[in-house]
């Protein structure tokens, strides 16, 4: 009885240092946007007697760890445990080892759901957990270009959806994929909601972004593409040139940046806006292009889109290209900003003067006419009586 004690205790702490080493050696940067979850390749999978042990070892370690920061990457790193293993499932094609790793897949993101409610602070750990979590996101989304039909890998990838709403809830930020020149793929993390508060604000970072959004509706696809790119052409022909090689993209690029948006439920429509704010020598340049597709399966998505952009032509471009100066633009906001200043500020007099009980004067106006409405036929004929 002794020696099984002691095996099974030395199973417990071999397990502690591969999962611990697995932790050390995980130095990849939140920012990239690559499928860095290699296949399972160790004894304890899905179908081994001694899983159960293996997670329950997980959550003691959890357990232990009281820095609430490295509580939750430890959390994210066991979710990425289960995503490996079901890889390996999947390719082995065993779908109940699959099923069996998702379904823990989704325990844990029910558990790190619960942290990031529970967690106060709201630092760089909490944004570098969101962008992980993203991360699940793209990585299941290509699993399931693979494994359209497994209903465990389904759920587990509109678990990360769900997860990474909870994220943007609580850091308020959204964390967006964007495409560089150089054919690379990265995070990037926005206020939720801001506006640009200049022409070039985000430009000065980025000089090259790519965002493109495919929302199923029905039987049709939306697409919705946004790109921004600091160029050093200032001719409206050169320009449109740039967009046009900017938006020629394979479909492997277009597989890497493409995001999934099932709450889309507003009609399709077909949109064509370019911009260019253009100074002495430099372009800070904006397009915006949407267009229906007959098409909500992935991959005739992508191939849809390949075509739509290979045919865009400079043409097209250069009737809807709208050029200002970049002094213009700047201005232009300012205005806007300022309008929107006068907004909340005329709505914020009209709500106090209805608490005090008084109307204000444009509503004094509107109940003066609806007066007359309401009034103006019983005048019109005790006035007719009196004539008679």
């Amino acid at each position: 009885m002794n020696i099984i004690r002691l095996m099974v205790t030395g199973i417990i702490i071999l397990a502690f240092t591969l999962n611990m080493i697995g932790l050390a050696q995980e130095d990849i940067s939140p920012d990239e946007l690559v499928d860095d979850i290699e296949e399972y390749n160790g004894s304890i999978g899905p179908d081994n007697a001694l899983y159960g042990l293996k997670l329950a070892f997980e959550g003691l370690d959890e357990s232990f760890t009281f820095n609430t920061t490295e509580k939750l990457e430890k959390k994210i790193y066991h979710s990425r445990l289960r995503i490996s293993e079901a890889k390996t499932e999947l390719k082995n094609k065993n779908d109940e080892g699959a099923k069996k790793a998702f379904e823990y897949y989704k325990e844990k993101m029910k558990e790190t759901q619960d942290s990031i409610a529970e967690e106060k602070d709201n630092d760089s750990g909490m944004l570098n957990a969101q962008k992980m979590i993203t991360k699940h996101h793209y990585i299941l989304e290509r699993l399931l270009e693979l494994h359209p039909n497994n209903a465990g890998l389904l759920n587990a990838y509109n678990n990360s959806i769900e997860l990474e709403n909870k994220f943007e809830e609580k850091t308020d930020r959204k964390v967006e994929r964007i495409l560089t020149k150089e054919g690379k793929h990265y995070l990037k993390d926005v206020k939720r909601g801001d506006k640009e508060d200049r022409a070039d604000s985000d430009l000065q970072a980025f000089e090259y972004e790519l965002k493109l959004e495919a929302s199923p509706n029905d039987n049709n696809t939306q697409i919705k593409i946004e790109l921004k790119v600091r160029s050093n052409q200032t001719d409206n022909g050169s320009i449109a040139d740039e967009i046009q090689n900017k938006l020629k993209l394979s479909k492997e690029n277009i597989s890497s940046v493409i995001k999934i948006d099932d709450s889309y439920n507003n009609e399709l429509k077909s949109i064509l806006v370019a911009q260019a704010s253009v100074g002495s020598n430099i372009s800070n340049i904006k397009v915006e292009y949407s267009f229906p597709l007959n098409e909500t399966n992935r991959t005739k998505m992508i191939d849809g889109i390949y075509n739509k952009l290979s045919n865009l032509t400079t043409k097209q471009i250069l009737n809807v290209l709208e050029i200002k100066t970049l002094q213009e633009e700047i201005k232009s906001e300012e205005n806007d900003n300022r309008l929107d200043e006068n907004d909340s500020e005329s709505q914020e007099d009209d709500s106090e003067l209805k608490e005090n009980g008084k109307v204000p004067e444009q509503w004094s106006d509107k109940k003066d006419k609806l007066d007359d409405d309401k009034y103006g036929k019983t005048r019109q004929e005790e006035d007719n009586k009196r004539d008679d």
